[in-house]
């Protein structure tokens, strides 16, 4: 047996960027109803160096020289593309505000045979799609055999009930001899639970340093958490800004007077915080699993959230997509000066130039989340959400926070990531 001597890679297609059962677009601005986009492409492999030109419609109306077109979030020139590189593509639009759905790519060496994958990341049990896919963009997955870890496999599926990394290729004859094409890796995972701490704090809050350095605590032994401080400032005491739904999880959570926190949107973590409440769940077996890819052009931030679900979704479920910001310096109130069991101690009353982090800038989302369909087991839904950032911001320390929520507003996994930073199902 030979290897091929020119074997065409095609890069497993990313499942951010993989198709899912549902799309849906940020709120409208403006009177479009639904942006709309089609391609000339007969199919969703395409040749390399093959021209597809893009068609953006809204309401009847065509905006294909109007609106921006993306092609893997970065924005390009007019309603036409070439696709020079192998690998996976996902192409989208918007404008006024509006997004439209995405379209996905496999773009493939028209000389050669290329193997794919239906995504990198599986969770266990979940079906594992390969196809050969030769120049001329057939499929002939039935005349190969495929081989996982070097074992070989009965058609061209694949689960496994335990989490691992795996390597696939394939054999298939061309001309009467043997080839093999080039090993592609994917991973299977077992999700995992991602605790939400919400801490409702102010500048001006004397006590509130407690909660900060309990944070600190739980971040010094878990990653399995997702962090959100929501700022209520005063008139009196300079802060970041306060969040503009701040009354609406004020009364849904009750959050009354501050220091508050809470786990997981609607347990209190109460007084001394302790550690172990948090860690008790971070880390657990979940079944659901959450991605975020974002990117920044200009001004504009578009985010896409896919969820994958191990068992279907239920009823009343929801995802909330929140901005935060790291870094922001303010002084802050410290009654704990005085106090030699404190981290804060002999800081200053107020401590100078404290650095807030995880600050909830924006919601995405409605502030306690838009309503997801319920979504059949290994499915994926995805959300594509944008927004024009204020100039305040500070673009290189804004992290995206994903929470799910059941239809009693409780959280049950959360996933975060910095800006223009791919975050894979975990």
């Amino acid at each position: 047996m030979k290897n091929l001597i020119k074997i065409t890679t095609i890069i497993a297609l990313f499942v951010a960027f993989s198709c899912s059962k549902s799309e849906e677009n940020v709120p409208l601005v403006g009177s479009i109803e639904q942006l709309v986009l089609t391609s000339s492409s007969d199919d969703a492999i395409l040749a390399s160096n093959e021209e597809v030109t893009f068609t953006i419609t809204g309401d009847g109306v065509d905006y294909s020289t109007l609106a921006t077109l993306s092609v893997n979030q970065e924005e390009v020139t007019g309603n036409t593309y070439t696709f020079t590189e192998e690998g996976p593509y996902e192409v989208s639009a918007s404008y006024l505000g509006a997004n439209s759905n995405t379209i996905s790519f496999n773009v493939i060496d028209s000389a050669g045979t290329s193997l794919l994958i239906n995504g990198t990341t599986f969770l266990r049990n979940q079906e594992v799609d390969f196809s050969l896919i030769n120049g001329s963009g057939e499929d002939v997955s039935d005349e190969a055999t495929f081989f996982v870890d070097n074992t070989e496999i009965a058609g061209s599926n694949f689960t496994s009930a335990t989490e691992g990394d795996f390597e696939v290729y394939a054999e298939y004859v061309a001309a009467g001899e043997t080839f093999t094409t080039e090993a592609k890796e994917f991973s299977v995972i077992i999700p995992k639970k991602k605790v939400v701490v919400e801490d409702y704090t102010g500048t001006w809050c004397g006590f509130c340093p407690r909660v900060a350095a309990a944070i600190e605590e739980v971040k010094a032994v878990t990653n399995d958490v997702t962090i959100i401080a929501i700022h209520k400032t005063t008139g009196a005491t300079p802060g970041p800004e306060l969040f503009a739904d701040y009354g609406v999880l004020e009364a849904e959570y009750e959050v009354g007077g501050l220091p508050q926190a809470r786990i997981d949107r609607s347990i209190a973590w109460l007084n001394p915080h302790a550690v172990s409440d948090v860690t008790a769940s971070a880390g657990a077996v979940a079944t659901s699993t959450i991605s975020i890819n974002s990117a920044i052009n200009g001004n504009e931030l578009s985010v896409t959230a896919n969820v994958l679900f191990e068992n279907s979704s239920s009823e009343g479920d929801k995802i909330v997509v929140y901005v935060l910001e790291n870094g922001l310096i303010y002084d802050q109130t410290n009654y704990y000066n005085d106090d030699t069991s404190s981290p804060y101690y002999q800081l200053g009353d107020p401590i100078p130039n404290f650095v807030h982090n995880e600050v909830l800038r924006q919601s995405m989302t409605a502030t306690l989340g838009d309503a997801m369909p319920v979504t059949d087991a290994f499915d994926t839904y995805t959300k594509n959400l944008s927004i024009t950032l204020p100039s305040e911001y500070v673009k290189d320390n804004l992290t995206i926070a994903v929470i799910l929520v059941d239809s009693n507003n409780t959280a049950y996994n959360s996933q975060h990531a910095h800006v223009n930073e791919f975050k894979d199902f975990e």
